[in-house]
């Protein structure tokens, strides 16, 4: 874990500047979770307009199978920390310089799988035996790494090819190879493959007893989310290719592997928990359209500074995600602030308020790190 004393701000002298678009978008990925849901959830329900409610079943995850938008937020973090693949690589892999490249690549794994330890509890509580190992950012540093393999040692079009291998790989073996007691191809929260897995090497407990949706095969088809996002960060680095034609084969690869995602889930249903390989096709469709309005709007058309906001959730991402779930609450400062604008509101209106308040908090604590030009690096 660094923390990197220079803004991220592109340097002139670079022929790849960092990418606006993906800082933001990584921004609007994140403000969902760091209190966007709420706030939305609770001005839908103070507007009480019934064309308004089917949003609100987007604002949760699907119990099992199915996809809902709240569903994208985690595969689109994995997806945008695969574009951002070659240009953080290019200067590794232009002077050959791949052990270090590895060393990088592994360190960032293993502090993510760190950090994923802490947040589930482990300085807390130091109770190995009942801690649980998987986690969100475990599943987010092992998936990287994965894809790295396949980034640093193949080129795009073979790139393609061994997403679709494991995607495929992934499918057969979920459907074709038994489980004990329960049989092959049986997609119950007890009875998959990847779940018997985990209750077979993982140590400690599992999110729900007896599966997670973090666990350890799992984070093989997770990868080639970040392997997609490689092929389309590649092919923004192209300077040879204009930019409405990277933003045209951005959508229309966007809206085939939406097609084969829902045709796929046909056979093998999507579901999040398990990351079938129908819902990561599915995935990798929203987030290659999402990616695509991004940088045609925030990069090519230059958009950037209505968008600051998400900037700041977007340079410091992990750190809002830790500091507002683990380390600070984030409400009872919101009441201390905006209570009184809330109880003026009335109780209807009092909600959207402090919620709105919450995310104002937010901003504010990562505008001050922004100009002291602190940012949490992996």
């Amino acid at each position: 874990m660094n923390e990197s004393m220079e803004q991220p701000n592109a340097n002139k002298a670079n022929p790849h500047p960092r990418l606006a678009s993906l800082d933001i978008l990584r921004g609007f990925d994140m403000f969902w979770i760091v209190g966007g849901g709420a706030l939305l959830g609770s001005l839908i329900t103070y507007l009480g307009w019934p064309c308004l409610q089917p949003v609100n079943e987007h604002l949760e995850h699907a119990d099992w199978i199915g996809f809902r938008a709240w569903d994208l937020i985690f595969p689109l973090f994995i997806f945008i920390s695969g574009t951002a693949m070659p240009f953080s690589f290019d200067k590794y892999l232009s002077s050959q310089r791949r052990g270090a490249l590895y060393v990088k690549v592994l360190k960032r794994a293993i502090l993510l799988m760190a950090l994923g330890l802490i947040y589930n509890g482990l300085l807390k509580t130091l109770d190995v035996a009942n801690l649980r190992f998987p986690s969100v950012l475990g599943l987010i540093g092992l998936a990287y790494l994965w894809a790295s393999i396949v980034v640093i040692h193949f080129k795009p079009r073979y790139q393609a090819m061994w997403a679709a291998a494991i995607l495929i790989g992934y499918c057969i073996v979920m459907n074709v190879v038994p489980v004990p007691g329960h049989g092959a191809g049986v997609l119950t929260l007890e009875g998959n493959f990847a779940s018997w897995i985990d209750r077979l090497v993982v140590p400690g407990k599992l999110y729900s007893g007896v599966s997670d949706p973090e666990g350890l095969l799992m984070t093989i088809p997770a990868s080639v989310l970040a392997i997609a996002g490689a092929l389309a960060g590649a092919l923004i680095k192209n300077q040879a290719i204009g930019s409405y034609r990277k933003c045209l084969w951005m959508a229309v690869a966007g809206i085939v592997c939406l097609c084969l995602g829902l045709g796929w889930s046909h056979y093998f249903p999507m579901i999040k928990k398990l990351w079938t390989s129908s819902f990561v096709m599915y995935a990798v469709g929203w987030s290659l359209l999402l990616l695509t309005l991004f940088y045609l709007v925030v990069d090519v058309w230059g958009f950037k500074k209505i968008f600051f906001p998400l900037l700041l959730i977007g340079v410091n991402p992990l750190t809002i995600y830790l500091v507002s779930h683990r380390i600070i609450n984030f409400k009872p400062i919101s009441e201390f602030f905006f209570g009184g604008l809330a109880r003026i509101s009335g109780e209807p209106l009092a909600p959207v308020v402090l919620n709105a308040g919450v995310i104002v908090c937010e901003l504010a604590f990562l505008l001050v790190l922004y100009r002291k030009k602190i940012f949490l690096r992996l």
